[in-house]
């Protein structure tokens, strides 16, 4: 697989219409470090969701309700400036959803979070390696790829 400068591709994703993307990797993997230097070094802003959950009993109260459609209102009502949102700890919810709740995950990915119209920003979604996410093959007008392993990219 090639190997992508991180900076170039979200500056190339921010010009999509379809913006959004996975960046995956197996447990303990450094996942969240790679999402803190996206904040750093890019200005992204970074929410995680676990800990909006924990700050959000009303949410952690339903979680086992608690859908992509949901997933996508909160992302979308995020009151930020940062043109890129990293959306990392959601693991503990995708570990939630059984595979019609993944494929919608996934189609919310691909087609639901497009600019212009429904956003402006650009989602960068961390998660852990999951065979129902990682099998579809989304790829951005340049005919890269918007699900990718985290080796994927050079060091940022």
């Amino acid at each position: 697989m090639a190997k992508y400068d991180l900076r170039q591709y979200l500056t190339t994703q921010g010009q999509e219409t379809f913006r959004a993307c996975i960046i995956h990797a197996p447990a303990m993997s450094h996942k969240t470090e790679l999402a803190r230097r996206i904040r750093e070094v890019l200005g992204a802003y970074l929410f995680d969701l676990q800990a909006h959950f924990v700050d959000h009993q009303e949410l952690a109260g339903r979680i086992d309700r608690f859908r992509p459609r949901g997933l996508e209102e909160l992302l979308l009502k995020l009151d930020v400036t940062e043109s890129i949102v990293v959306v990392d700890n959601m693991d503990f919810l995708l570990n939630t959803w059984t595979k019609q709740r993944l494929e919608e995950f996934v189609a919310m990915i691909d087609l639901r979070l497009k600019s212009p119209g429904v956003t402006d920003k650009t989602f960068v979604f961390i998660v852990q390696t999951n065979p129902a996410v990682v099998r579809h093959d989304l790829r951005n007008t340049r005919g890269q790829p918007r699900i990718l392993p985290l080796d994927a990219f050079h060091a940022l």
